[in-house]
């Protein structure tokens, strides 16, 4: 995504956003990522919206997630934090294999299964782990 220079950098191609095929095919409506290869703009528009989703994710938990104590609220957003940070690293290792984003092959999908598998885990593990309020016996 930088421009071309004379080092033609990995396998040919130097300054190009996507990958197994030439720039500027054909693409997603709006987005215009490619349909037809892997396309590195995509891991790069997933993580950095990151930059919005985590903390809205942690006003929501504040507001709507009362029962939850904070430590609690915040080891989830740790662990969405984590699952994003997989889902960038995942999309783009699925661009760098010239995979369109619509169709992943199967080790794309596997992967993909193991994150929610490990997300949901470690959401219900910090749920389970939450701290109860402390009953007051009167007396």
């Amino acid at each position: 995504m930088t421009l071309p220079t004379q080092d033609a950098g990995v396998e040919g191609v130097g300054g190009a956003h996507s990958v197994g095929v030439a720039d500027g095919g054909p693409g997603l409506p709006v987005l215009g990522w490619s349909t037809t290869g892997g396309d590195l703009r995509i891991g790069h528009f997933v993580g950095l919206h990151a930059l919005q989703v985590l903390p809205i994710l942690a006003i929501l938990l504040s507001r709507f997630a009362n029962r939850l104590d904070e430590r609690t609220r915040a080891r989830l957003v740790v662990v969405a934090g984590a699952a994003y940070g997989v889902l960038t690293v995942l999309l783009t290792w699925q661009a760098l294999r010239g995979q369109p984003l619509l169709r992943p092959d199967a080790l794309t999908l596997v992967a993909v299964a193991a994150l929610v598998v490990a997300t949901a885990t470690a959401g219900g593990l910090v749920l389970a782990r939450r701290r109860r309020p402390e009953l007051v016996l009167a007396a």
